[in-house]
């Protein structure tokens, strides 16, 4: 019996209660409730699910429980969570947290929970060991009910939870940092690593300009014969239409670029943090030689031990090392294979990789100002550079480690609303999370171009799990009439043959538009196991 099967059946002794939340990846204590035919309500939305909890609890005077994980599932929550504390209403709040080997390590959606205690819980608990569970359980239940009365938290890791512990990622000797300020000669042993590397990797962050990166860093790529790779918030930078560019490192790396990234002897970071998204799949790829460039010190050595570790603005490092190195790598022929495209397969609906292909060459032939992306199931082909690369002189935005669903939908109405020409691309979850954000464009007016990619519900947490009716739901009608209601050109797209002139239209447009893509496909990502930085 799992830990949440365990938790339902401790809190039903006490009485029926209603379990709520967003169904996330793997099973969790909506599951268990649903299996042993407790209450339950498997929403689309952490805002809705907390206020809905925050109604039946004030309704019956007993704890509902409201299902979150760490980052932005919780702190989407939070306004139901402090209208539960001011009111005094009981709520039981469960957090599933990160795995223990990824706190303090850049994790994904690794966020300090336990310090939301102060006006929110009026207890927090993490559960250490399963042998204390059933003495948590009851603890939280008293004090949300009895006493003062409010919500509690209670912190589940994924080690307590029974699921595998992720893999530790290999120590390595770190080297002595270069500080900040210090005279070029400083570099020098530094630039005698470029000069002798053979398989160089450049890896651009999101701590890199744009403008730096588009002028010293291909420099510097083509003096020492280097593939190019960019992190998702680094992205924009390097141009991706250059024949060293590699693709998105981490989860998004094309295969070939794996290939070639394991036959690296250097790799040099620049600006970034190193992510868990961007080291996917670390721990079996042999140790290159590691420069890791950033003016933070503490980002240094934090996750993987740089042999030489420089604290440096990353512009000023392709700086001199453009002006310490001969360019005589320009004319060389790469070492690394170039990814290859994908192409679509011929279908009767449009599948998402059609869809980002597609994509690629509307924007080619007509390029706009912005485009911002979510981090869904659908989305994330758009971050993969066989299928989709971000045409010139475009501008990304995308979410950083936190990823909170709906950020690129707001982002590019920010960026619409301050003049420039936005397209934005979406799943239906994302949409129907953030439906007073299509409002709030459609009253504005804004240049703005919304593509909702349909798939029929929570695309990602669909593939993890054997039973899929809670994450499913069919909600691109009633977003196509909401932005019809406030002003949207809208158009939907479900057949292949549409799709590249429907796209054109509406992108060339003007005002408030939305295209819905009905997709047929809910593909793996991804495509192909791949072992990454």
């Amino acid at each position: 019996m799992g830990i949440w099967d365990e938790m339902v059946i401790m809190l039903e002794r006490t009485g029926a209660r209603l379990y709520t939340g967003v169904p996330g990846d793997d099973p969790d204590i909506i599951d268990a409730a649903r299996a042993a035919g407790a209450e339950y309500a498997a929403l689309q939305d952490q805002r809705t699910a907390g206020y809905a909890a925050v109604g039946w609890s004030r309704s019956t005077g007993r704890a509902a429980v409201l299902a979150t994980a760490t980052g932005p599932n919780l702190l989407n929550a939070l306004i139901a969570v402090s209208e539960a504390y001011t009111s005094r209403t009981p709520l039981l709040v469960v957090t599933t947290l990160v795995h223990d080997t990824a706190v303090g390590r850049g994790g994904f959606q690794e966020f300090p929970v336990s310090g939301l205690s102060d006006g929110l819980f009026t207890w927090t608990h993490r559960v250490a060991d399963r042998a204390e569970l059933e003495w948590a359980v009851s603890r939280a239940c008293y004090l949300a009910e009895h006493g003062r009365r409010g919500p509690v938290h209670l912190l589940i890791s994924p080690e307590v939870a029974g699921a595998e512990p992720v893999p530790t990622l290999p120590t390595a000797t770190a080297g002595q940092p270069i500080p900040a300020g210090q005279p070029i000669e400083a570099l020098d042993p530094v630039l005698d690593v470029l000069r002798g590397a053979r398989t160089p990797v450049l890896l651009f962050g999101g701590g890199t300009r744009r403008d730096e990166v588009a002028e010293y860093g291909v420099r510097l790529a083509d003096s020492i014969n280097a593939l190019c790779l960019v992190t998702a918030s680094g992205r924009g930078g390097f141009p991706e239409d250059h024949p060293r560019f590699g693709g998105l490192a981490g989860l998004y790396l094309p295969p070939q670029s794996k290939d070639a990234l394991d036959e690296a002897d250097v790799l040099v970071v620049l600006g970034s943090q190193l992510e868990e998204t961007a080291l996917m799949g670390w721990e079996s790829v042999h140790r290159p030689t590691l420069i890791h460039v950033d003016t933070d010190p503490t980002v240094l050595n934090r996750v993987v031990a740089a042999h030489h570790p420089v604290i440096c603005d990353s512009g000023a490092f392709l700086r001199a090392a453009c002006a310490g190195l001969a360019d005589t790598g320009a004319s060389v022929a790469p070492w690394w294979r170039p990814w290859q495209p994908e192409t679509p397969a011929t279908t009767e609906f449009v599948e998402t990789v059609r869809f980002w292909t597609t994509l690629r060459a509307v924007l080619r032939e007509h390029p706009v100002d912005v485009l911002a992306q979510e981090n869904g199931l659908a989305d994330l082909w758009g971050y993969y550079a066989p299928c989709f690369t971000l045409p010139p002189g475009v501008v990304p935005l995308v979410p950083s480690e936190q990823t909170p669903l709906g950020f690129g939908l707001g982002a590019a109405l920010g960026a619409a609303l301050a003049g420039r020409r936005a397209l934005a691309v979406g799943g239906d979850g994302a949409f129907l999370t953030n439906l007073p954000t299509l409002v709030a464009a459609g009253r504005a007016r804004a240049d703005i171009c919304y593509l909702c990619l349909d798939n029929g519900g929570f695309g990602w947490p669909s593939l993890s799990r054997d039973d899929t009716e809670l994450v499913d739901f069919d909600a691109a009608e009633p977003i196509s009439a909401l932005a019809q209601a406030t002003g949207f050109a809208t158009a939907t797209v479900s057949e292949p043959e549409a799709l590249a002139e429907t796209l054109a239209t509406m992108v060339v447009g003007r005002g408030p538009r939305l295209v819905v893509i009905r997709l047929g496909d809910r593909p793996p990502f991804p495509p192909a196991p791949a072992v990454t930085l």
